[in-house]
C-alpha cells in the first residue's frame, strides 16, 4: 500500500510525497520482508528515483548503490534489470560532476543492455547517450562523436521520428562537431534537432 502510494504520487509529480511514502514503504519493507525482499528493493527503486528527481543526489546515491548490488544478488550482473539499476547509479554521478566513475558505471550497463536487449534497444541507446555526453565534458570529442553517432543510430530504430530524446542526442552531436571544427556538420544537426523540438511544441 506504501510503495503503491508512492507510485501514484511519482507519476503526479508530486515529489515530496512520492519521498514520504517510499521512505516508509521502504522501512515496513525491510522490518517486515528483510533487506532483500522484492518489495525493499522495489521501494529502494522508488525513492532513489524521487530522490534524484528533486535534485538530492547524494542522498540518492547510497540507495541506487543498493540496489545495484541487491539487483546483481538477486538477477545476477547481466540481468536488464541489474544495467538499468547501473545506469540510474551512474546518472546520479553525472550530476554530480563524478564523471570518471560515471563513465565505468556506463560502460558496464551499456555491456549488460547490447548482450541482453541488441545494439537497437532503447536502453542501449541512453547508455551510448550518457557516455557520449561523459566524453564531452572530458572533452574527448571524438570519441564522444562515435558514441553519439551509435545513440543516434539506435534511437532512430527504437524511437518515433519526432522523439525529443532524439533531439538531446542530436544537440550533443553537434557540439562535438563543432569542437572539432566541423561547423556544417554540425549545423545540420542542430537543426534537425530545432526542428524535433518545435514539433513538439
Amino acid at each position: 500500500m506504501l510503495h503503491d502510494q508512492a507510485t501514484v504520487h511519482l507519476q503526479r509529480n508530486s515529489l515530496q510525497q512520492a519521498e514520504l511514502f517510499a521512505r516508509e514503504a521502504l522501512k515496513e519493507a525491510e522490518s517486515s520482508l528483510g533487506p532483500d525482499h522484492r518489495a525493499t528493493e522495489q521501494s529502494l527503486s522508488t525513492l532513489a528515483l524521487a530522490l534524484r528527481l528533486q535534485g538530492k543526489q547524494d542522498e540518492a546515491l547510497p540507495l541506487a548503490q543498493r540496489l545495484v548490488e541487491v539487483r546483481t544478488r538477486h538477477y545476477g550482473a547481466d540481468d536488464p534489470s541489474t544495467g538499468i539499476a547501473l545506469h540510474n547509479n551512474a546518472e546520479i554521478l553525472i550530476a554530480q560532476g563524478q564523471f570518471a566513475e560515471a563513465a565505468k558505471l556506463e560502460g558496464r550497463a551499456l555491456a549488460v543492455f547490447q548482450k541482453k536487449l541488441g545494439a537497437d534497444h532503447f536502453n542501449t541507446a541512453a547508455a551510448l547517450h550518457n557516455i557520449g555526453a561523459i566524453l564531452l565534458k572530458q572533452e574527448k570529442y571524438k570519441e564522444a562523436e562515435n558514441y553519439l553517432r551509435r545513440a543516434l543510430a539506435a534511437k532512430e530504430k527504437s524511437l518515433k521520428p519526432g522523439h525529443l530524446s532524439l533531439a538531446h542526442t542530436l544537440d550533443n552531436l553537434s557540439t562535438a562537431l563543432d569542437a572539432q571544427g566541423r561547423q556544417i556538420e554540425a549545423e545540420k544537426y542542430r537543426r534537425r534537432a530545432e526542428g524535433i523540438r518545435r514539433k513538439a511544441g
